[in-house]
């Protein structure tokens, strides 16, 4: 059962949806299943060519969180919709670095620079 708060505010612009993360931190199981079945839905329905989220408002991010980026990123893959990544709070981008995830996605630091870049 996943709770029935929104997760994603999903807009759309150019080749792009945007989805802004409106959770401060991704940490409860709960709340991060329903956050990824939103994203997962946006992936499978999007008719844009990339995916951009947007995680401006987030803090924290738990590693179960960090495993349903990457189910996305399969999942982007097999849609052939590309997925970016900005607006990651430093302390995050350090997990990332760490755990070389930062090789995985397409991390961008601003919206602008993600809409922009070569996919």
């Amino acid at each position: 059962m996943s709770d029935s708060k929104v997760h994603l505010l999903v807009r759309y612009e150019d080749d792009a949806a945007i989805a802004d993360c409106l959770d401060v931190k991704l940490n409860e199981e709960l709340s991060i299943q329903s956050w990824g079945d939103e994203l997962y839905a946006l992936i499978e329905n999007c008719k844009k060519e990339r995916v951009i989220v947007n995680f401006q408002n987030v803090k924290f991010m738990s590693s179960s969180a960090l495993r349903v980026l990457i189910t996305a990123n399969n999942k982007a893959k097999t849609k052939r919709v590309a997925l970016f990544l900005c607006r990651i709070d430093d302390n995050i981008l350090e997990v990332f670095k760490i755990t070389k995830l930062d090789s995985l996605f397409k991390i961008r630091p601003t919206e602008v620079e993600a809409l922009h870049s070569q996919i």
